[in-house]
């Protein structure tokens, strides 16, 4: 989000959040920070999603906290009223100003995106996200953007080196980011992907266009643009040449355009999260039975071998009754074709009629193994033919309530080609806690710990279990190798793990804490037994984070 959407947004919110209180926040999810505000006439929910490949900020009307997997933060803030709303000068802070002269700092960019609750003295009384890292520290200082408003400053920052003009456009002006510098390019009539090695003159032309997009994100017009059904942009004022096909949607107010907008982005990445493995599961899934089926005839295509063992029988029958056991071969007279020699393998043990009765017996077999082989290739083909037919019709939807849909109409279908879980069967193997901004996972039962720690757990996320009794597996999804999960998560995490586990009924219980790539599944064992290569060990009280 640019600053002058954040800006844009501010000064709407600005209008109708003062006199607000902030009757609650919590999490539910990894990264997303939900602010209950209401006055006496209207109720919304603030929504911040802390995440640094698209953040967002938005609103939304009524309050809707879930019952369960819900985390309460900044509580101590809680009943305070609104004074106003605001953004940094010229950086792409957002902030929630309280009557007790504290303040929600919301700092939308880089690669941690977080929300802090400061006090009057601009030090952090708790932060959304990594709270044990930030508590007591000062809060992050907004740093104006460089005022790029004359000819000199901008091309003072112009910088060729860089491979495309969109680039040295953003450079340029930091205020920008690569869609508005697109904007900017195309209404001065170049061409965004050309190299930033241009003359006086067409610097000169790309700051004006500049400096008149400026002045027109100062009067917002937005717009959403979408794609079928899918929402592709956001803009503050309409782009001067959308892609082919796009259909532009204008809205009153920013507030209601992002409402719109962020909310489909949502649910597109909701959807594209059940979409993406169910479709490379059945993509493989038809790959497989299309190979087989494939090898499968071109060894039909081969010559049945039944046809030789039955001629060889009837030869020897024909003209070696009378020879006994002994020979290795036998040459004879094709008396069923052209008459050449034709030399046949023998079992030395058997008499020539035992040895014909023998070939009698593989061409029976043969044929009846060609029978089955053939009914197989059909099965198989059809099986691939059937998965082409779900992929065709998976790939025509494009929404989640018509891909349940597709999974209810097709569950039986589906079943013969994939896991359960990929179809959503069951749901997962495992519990989830938001606990201040991490995700814990806690096996349901000894299948669930095993699908949760060798399928859906990376090799540096934190395991824990009770040390010495049964009970469920507890993994803290780290999002990168170099995250650090605070002390207090922790903490909580190991809690969790002894509440669920054969102790919780004892005051403390030694927990283990270590990286999944320490924990190795025991071959042969039952499901979920373990072997831990290094391990420390937390003692802790048995319980469950508070809702």
């Amino acid at each position: 989000m640019t600053y002058f959407t954040l800006h844009a947004l501010a000064a709407e919110w600005d209008a109708s959040l003062r006199g607000a209180v902030l009757s609650d926040a919590w999490t539910q999810s990894v990264g997303e920070l939900s602010l209950a505000l209401a006055t006496d006439e209207n109720a919304w929910t603030v929504r911040v999603r802390c995440d640094p490949t698209q953040p967002l900020l938005f609103r939304t009307e009524g309050h809707g906290r879930a019952r369960r997997n819900t985390a309460s933060v900044f509580e101590s803030a809680h009943g305070q009223a609104i004074t106003s709303v605001r953004t940094a000068e010229r950086d792409r802070f957002v902030f929630f100003d309280f009557a007790d002269g504290r303040a929600l700092q919301v700092q939308l960019f880089g690669p941690r995106p977080n929300v802090f609750l400061v006090d009057a003295g601009g030090t952090v009384a708790a932060a959304f996200l990594r709270d044990a890292d930030w508590a007591g520290e000062p809060a992050p200082v907004p740093r104006p953007a460089p005022e790029v408003d004359t000819l000199e400053a901008f091309t003072a920052r112009w910088r060729p080196e860089r491979k495309t003009l969109s680039q040295a456009v953003a450079a340029a002006i930091p205020l920008f980011d690569r869609a508005l510098a697109d904007e900017a390019i195309r209404r001065a009539e170049r061409d965004p992907t050309e190299p930033p090695h241009v003359d006086a003159a067409v610097q000169h032309r790309l700051f004006e266009a500049a400096r008149a997009l400026t002045v027109d994100l100062a009067e917002p017009r937005p717009i959403v643009y979408w794609r079928g059904e899918i929402a592709e942009a956001f803009a503050l004022v309409p782009r001067t040449d959308p892609p082919e096909g796009w259909r532009a949607e204008p809205f009153e107010t920013v507030d209601a355009a992002l409402r719109v907008f962020a909310r489909r982005q949502l649910g597109q990445q909701r959807f594209q999260r059940a979409y993406r493995p169910l479709e490379a599961a059945l993509e493989a899934a038809h790959r497989k039975r299309a190979r087989s089926a494939e090898a499968m005839l071109a060894q039909l295509g081969q010559p049945s071998r039944a046809d030789r063992y039955e001629a060889w029988g009837h030869l020897l029958m024909a003209q070696a009754t009378k020879a006994g056991p002994g020979r290795e071969t036998i040459t004879l007279n094709n008396i069923l074709g052209d008459g050449a020699p034709v030399t046949i393998p023998l079992d030395p043990a058997q008499s020539a009629i035992e040895n014909a009765e023998r070939y009698y017996a593989k061409a029976r077999q043969t044929r009846e193994a060609r029978r089955h082989a053939e009914a197989r290739w059909e099965a198989v083909h059809a099986e691939a033919e059937t998965a082409a037919a779900l992929l065709a019709r998976l790939r025509a939807v494009d929404r989640y309530d018509a891909l349940q849909t597709f999974l209810a109409d097709e569950k039986q279908a589906l079943a013969s080609f994939l896991r359960p879980e990929a179809t959503g069967e069951g749901a997962l193997p495992y519990r989830r806690f938001a606990v201040q901004g991490w995700e814990v996972r806690v096996g349901k039962n000894a299948k669930g710990n095993q699908v949760l720690t060798t399928r859906h757990a990376g090799p540096h996320d934190l395991w824990l279990h009770a040390r010495g009794v049964a009970g469920s597996h507890v993994v803290v999804h780290r999002p990168s190798r170099t995250a650090t999960v605070p002390k207090p998560v922790v903490e909580t995490a190991a809690r969790i793990a002894a509440h669920f586990s054969k102790a919780k009924s004892q005051a403390l219980v030694p927990v283990i804490v270590t990286e999944r790539k320490y924990v190795r599944p025991i071959k042969g064992g039952p499901p979920g037994l373990v072997r831990v290569d290094r391990e420390d060990v937390m003692l802790v009280e048995p319980g469950l984070p508070s809702a």
